[in-house]
């Protein structure tokens, strides 16, 4: 279809559309996991919390996106304002489909369909005074008076909202028509799902599947180190478009599963089933380690062509619960570096605990995969205006480089974890201090022998992190030869404009001298 087409008045009754002709901008309204404890689950699988609305990935809905016209629109700014809902939709006079030329929200004057799905249609419109084009994402009148799916929108459109990165999806307006029904506005992308690039051509190169996944994880560090959870990654919500010089941008859709706390959502089952995380079908909270294991799946699909685990929904449940997550390398018949198998198996890891501390531990391996395959090491130049603008990002991404070399090689170990003493990340000093080998993921200072020369670790600090201000103590270390090191160890609170550390406390131990016994 194309975008001046008109727009059918199908009474709010949409009518099926081949899977990979029309791409919707709902997937998580149609595709996931929607629960709040009403339906128990088969209690084979052991699942602690019930789900009373479960659709498997890949089974229903539309998913293929035809592109729009004008390349990638930028934010409206200035305008359009978002504005609260109001607890119950009003819908008065005639209540049917929006057509070519209605107008929706007094202000957006409808041209065209870009995609549909069982809870509504995104739509091409133009601003009626600016005159600039956007995508209206409209939920069907009746489906909007479910309490659910109003949370649902109204969640997505002011977490989303808040975000601005090159790698998200800019929402720029939300309201209610009284005809039509919940509408959201977002920029209008011209490209197609991750999904629908999978389904036509197959896996990706590594190269490809690594650019791609580098800048989704771009993006949910970015909405990590504001606190909130995405929820649902998914092949369906990565959406690939072209920037200046016809390079590949990804953009991170759907935040309708989002949540603005971290670790919130206890006893909800949300999401889609194929990119779950065990703990979080038995009813766990969403949290970073959740977003970790979909990112897992996600290089998966990627580098093979498939999902790790499919079938119907207590089959998927079941292997994501107890089944071996598959080698992608053995899935394919070209040789797949090894260090790929080594991030998907770490990521997917049944213990959250096992898993990467955090997105960017993830890309840290990543990166090191992108480096052997002669890629720049995911220096990412997003598109900007000019040269200028490429070259200041790649200047900010070699000071951070630069700050990473540093804090990596330092013979001052170094570390920042949260007050609870679980360790984010650490410098190889640090480790070898702890008599750590390997990974930093899981490690928890109260069962490290550190607590027995400084007990009051633990205490020091929780008083960090919440009076924001740094401790110093000095520690004496026994070492061999009859001699004792003296130790400064200073705990300082992470800026609150930190991106990735906010709310943890940094540690740094400074080897002060050497004090010989009597």
């Amino acid at each position: 279809m194309s975008d001046g087409d008109p727009v059918e008045d199908d009474g709010d009754e949409l009518s099926d559309s081949p899977r990979d002709v029309h791409e919707t901008l709902l997937p998580s309204l149609t595709l996931s996991v929607l629960g709040r404890g009403e339906t128990p689950m088969p209690h084979d699988l052991g699942v602690a919390s019930p789900v009373p609305l479960i659709t498997p990935a890949h089974e229903s809905g539309a998913t293929g996106l035809e592109p729009g016209e004008a390349g990638v629109d930028a934010a409206l700014e200035g305008t359009g304002e978002a504005r609260a809902l109001d607890s119950d939709i009003l819908v008065t006079g005639e209540r049917r489909g929006a057509r070519q030329g209605d107008m929706v929200g007094g202000r957006y004057v409808v041209e065209g369909q870009l995609g549909r799905g069982g809870m509504g249609r995104v739509l091409r419109v133009r601003h009626q005074v600016l005159g600039k084009a956007f995508a209206l994402k409209l939920i069907k009148a009746p489906i909007a008076t479910n309490p659910r799916i109003r949370e649902m929108f109204y969640r997505e459109a002011r977490l989303a909202s808040a975000c601005t990165h090159d790698n998200i999806c800019s929402i720029v307006d939300f309201g209610q028509d009284n005809k039509f029904g919940l509408f959201m506005c977002m920029e209008l992308l011209d490209g197609q799902t991750l999904h629908s690039k999978l389904r036509q051509g197959g896996r990706l190169a590594p190269k490809v599947a690594c650019d791609i996944m580098w800048q989704v994880c771009e993006a949910l560090r970015y909405i990590h180190g504001r606190a909130i959870i995405h929820g649902d990654i998914k092949s369906e919500n990565v959406f690939l478009v072209r920037g200046a010089a016809q390079r590949r941008v990804v953009k991170l859709l759907d935040f309708g599963l989002s949540r603005p706390d971290l670790g919130r959502g206890v006893g909800e089952v949300d999401g889609t089933p194929e990119y779950l995380a065990p703990e979080r079908i038995q009813g766990g909270p969403a949290n970073v380690a959740s977003d970790v294991y979909a990112l897992g799946i996600l290089l998966f699909e990627l580098l093979t062509g498939r999902l790790p685990f499919t079938g119907k929904l207590d089959s998927v449940f079941q292997q994501q619960l107890e089944a071996q997550m598959p080698v992608a390398s053995k899935m394919i018949d070209e040789p797949l570096d090894e260090r790929a198998d080594e991030i998907i198996g770490r990521a997917t890891a049944k213990n959250p605990a096992d898993r990467h501390a955090d997105v960017a531990a993830f890309m840290y391996e990543l990166r090191t995969l992108m480096n052997m395959l002669g890629m720049d090491g995911g220096a990412r130049r997003r598109s900007g205006p000019g040269e200028g603008g490429a070259r200041e990002r790649r200047d900010l991404d070699h000071r951070i480089k630069a700050a990473f070399e540093v804090f990596n090689t330092a013979p001052i170990p170094m570390a920042s974890c949260d007050p609870t003493g679980r360790v984010r990340i650490a410098n190889p000093a640090f480790l070898e201090f702890l008599g750590c080998a390997g990974d930093v993921g899981g490690i928890e200072l109260k069962d490290s022998g550190l607590l027995d020369v400084y007990p009051q670790l633990l205490r020091d600090l929780e008083n960090v992190a919440v009076k924001r201000k740094a401790i110093k103590r000095v520690l004496y270390l026994a070492e061999g030869g009859g001699a004792t090191v003296e130790v400064a160890v200073v705990l300082t609170a992470s800026p609150t404009t930190s991106e990735v550390t906010a709310g943890e406390v940094h540690i740094a131990l400074h080897p002060l001298r050497i004090v010989k016994d009597a």
